[in-house]
């Protein structure tokens, strides 16, 4: 891709308020004309470039409170999705029942309930083993953990603090943020209906129930960092880059009190990626702006910070630092060379047993028991704004200095043997550094 600097590509705006009909509106550029540059990507010859849409909504009143969309999404239909039976169980998500009719099926070979993803959606047969609650568990997993309940009822939710969220398309209208979105745009999505990621990723950065800061607000742009070919996912960074680039444009127009302070971005990236420079060149204009930009590659830009997960069973208290343990999917390695593992320097956050908003309805809700590092940017991310809420001149490198230096850790019992397990982030510790500073 490349950023035609001197054509002014007038892309085809919508602006949507949840009472109003689309009512396309004349494009307007950037309150600062000199820096703007339209998203241009007709040197792309990918087949179906046709199908990534860029639209972009006059933002014109967004400093004034005014929600702006450029686009709304349909729900997504998984009315088709059938469960395969318990002969197929899958690497990541077990026994995948979501939104799936299991009425008729004998839950008897499942031994572990955490071996089971469902969601508000998934019809059960009449008699449920003894001790399965799934709805239940749906609740309680909504917990965003380590305290950050009682940061909230201490009045720390992120209040007057913005978000940015890049990723696939939302479904807007879920009651778990719905009130907190400011922005939603597309630049370079193809996605036709609401995807799954993009409700998870929101309702765990600001949702009512779920999120870390659910009076933060949020500016989303929906994005596919690259294209899908005959040989796979070519993926291309300066995409990514692009809409950093129109967050922090955005950022003018917000006064300073409501300024943008986080981007989450669940998508990794390394030097080998084309259009690694442009993002890197992105990601440094932000830092400047101080606006701290979050990925499942953090550590690319910010060297001394890796933004890490871990994993809980579904009934342990998310709470509890103890009821934390290595994410299933290195666990195997971790226990065989933990010393390797605390090289790394992880700073690890919750991303297992999280409940999630669904992006088939407005108050769908679907949880699994193996977390992603997709889930760990956007608690970050959450985090970070209670923390510029107690502190708004709080810089990305100070954050990271105050993670590490009040990180707790906690004991495991695995086979027979002790690992000491940490650095795990300690949000009331970090939030009391910031307090006397």
């Amino acid at each position: 891709m490349r950023r035609k600097a001197l054509t002014l590509l007038l892309v085809s705006v919508i602006f949507l308020t949840s009472c109003s009909k689309d009512t396309p509106l004349v494009p307007q550029p950037s309150t600062n004309e000199a820096d703007y540059t339209a998203y241009d990507y007709s040197d792309h010859t990918d087949s179906s470039e046709a199908v990534y849409k860029t639209l972009l909504a006059d933002t014109s009143a967004i400093g004034e409170g005014k929600p702006v969309f450029a686009q709304n999404e349909l729900p997504a239909d998984w009315s088709w999705v059938r469960f395969p039976g318990f002969d197929a169980k899958d690497e990541v998500f077990g026994y995948d029942v979501r939104s799936c009719d299991i009425s008729g099926e004998d839950l008897s070979p499942v031994t572990d309930f955490n071996d089971l993803c469902f969601d508000t959606n998934t019809t059960w047969p009449k008699q449920l083993p003894e001790g399965f609650n799934p709805k239940k568990l749906l609740n309680d997993n909504k917990n965003p953990g380590l305290g950050i309940r009682a940061l909230h009822k201490k009045g720390i939710t992120g209040k007057g603090v913005g978000i940015a969220i890049i990723d696939q398309a939302l479904l807007l209208e879920h009651e778990e943020y719905k009130d907190n979105i400011n922005l939603y745009e597309r630049i370079h999505c193809s996605d036709d209906t609401a995807q799954m990621h993009g409700p998870a990723v929101a309702s765990i950065a600001v949702g009512k129930k779920i999120g870390v800061a659910p009076k933060a607000k949020l500016y989303y742009i929906a994005s596919t960092f690259g294209h899908s070919t005959d040989s796979g996912y070519d993926f291309d960074a300066s995409i990514m880059a692009d809409a950093i680039l129109r967050i922090l444009e955005v950022n003018e127009d917000l006064p300073k009190e409501d300024k943008i302070r986080v981007i989450s971005i669940s998508k990794g990236y390394s030097n080998r990626d084309n259009g690694y420079d442009e993002l890197q060149a992105a990601i440094k204009k932000a830092d400047e702006a101080n606006v701290f930009v979050l990925t499942t590659s953090t550590g690319e830009y910010y060297k001394d910070f890796n933004l890490f997960g871990m994993d809980r069973d579904y009934e342990k208290d998310p709470e509890e630092v103890s009821s934390y343990e290595p994410v299933s999917w290195v666990a195997e390695d971790y226990y065989s060379n933990p010393e390797r593992y605390a090289s790394y320097n992880f700073m690890l956050v919750p991303i297992g047993s999280r409940t999630i908003a669904g992006c088939t309805d407005t108050d769908d809700y679907a949880l699994a028991h193996n977390g992603g590092l997709s889930w760990a940017v956007p608690w970050c991310a959450g985090f970070y704004a209670l923390c510029c809420q107690v502190k708004p001149d709080i810089t990305p490198q100070e954050f990271i200095e105050l993670a590490y230096s009040t990180a707790t850790t906690t004991e495991i019992e695995h086979e027979g043997k002790t690992y000491s397990f940490g650095k795990i982030i300690n949000p009331a510790g970090v939030i009391d550094e910031l307090k006397n500073k």
